[in-house]
């Protein structure tokens, strides 16, 4: 018995710690708080809040109502002890950013037709494609919607011709989306907090690209969407 409520002790503590970390080491550094905070940014914290705050009461019965040193008024069953464990080790080792990703990343070049792109749209049933130059950098994000919005200043200016037209065309009317790039080593964590960042400052990111270096003039292994992030929280339903 006295073994379980070790492990527990160690497992929470470890996730206190994790949970200090997230928030940048606040001098307030109450649990429940903490966890109210990370909750909004960390798909495994928000995935296991409500357990986490259950696990943080059971936690101060054992330490602040021991009865005996020896002798708790509350132990944890072996169940909670793993599932606590569980929750730790995903913090411990959080999952790359490229498992969640759209692979692989298909992309043209600026000189590609529009009428080619338009037609991949609508074969792959994807919503963007990343253009690149020649030299392979990275141009900007070609979306479907940005697509719709050049046809409709062109219909306006009575430029419905689109023999000719090319992907830079589309980009140069000013329509290029927010976009940032991560290295496709990097964890989940990382790739929420992008995501979380543009919300604060009120920017729309259409999307993550992944690299090898994080550099954006490097070949595309992997995008992330916000839709994309959806599979970040059945995952951990699931685990």
């Amino acid at each position: 018995m006295n073994d379980l409520v070790e492990r527990f002790e160690v497992a929470f503590n470890q996730i206190h710690q994790h949970l200090k970390e997230f928030n940048g080491y606040p001098k307030n550094d109450n649990f429940v708080e903490l966890l109210q905070r990370s909750k909004l940014k960390h798909s495994v914290i928000r995935v296991h809040f409500d357990l986490l705050k259950q696990y943080a009461k059971l936690r101060n019965a054992l330490v602040h109502e021991r009865i005996r040193d020896d002798y708790y008024i509350a132990t944890p069953h072996l169940e909670v002890v793993e599932s606590l464990e569980h929750i730790k080790q995903t913090l411990d080792q959080p999952p790359e950013a490229l498992e969640f990703a759209t692979q692989p990343v298909i992309f043209f070049k600026d000189t590609s037709l529009l009428t080619e792109i338009m037609a991949a749209f609508d074969q792959q049933g994807v919503s963007q494609f990343p253009i690149y130059n020649g030299d392979n950098e990275f141009l900007g994000l070609l979306t479907n919607d940005g697509i719709v919005r050049w046809f409709a200043r062109s219909v306006n200016q009575n430029l419905v011709n689109l023999t000719d037209i090319t992907a830079r065309d589309v980009l140069q009317d000013g329509l290029n989306p927010s976009i940032e790039f991560l290295s496709s080593h990097g964890t989940v964590y990382e790739l929420e907090e992008r995501f979380e960042r543009s919300l604060e400052e009120e920017r729309k990111l259409k999307a993550v690209i992944l690299t090898e270096s994080g550099k954006a003039n490097d070949a595309p292994l992997g995008i992330v969407t916000t839709w994309d992030l959806i599979k970040v929280d059945r995952r951990n339903e699931d685990e």
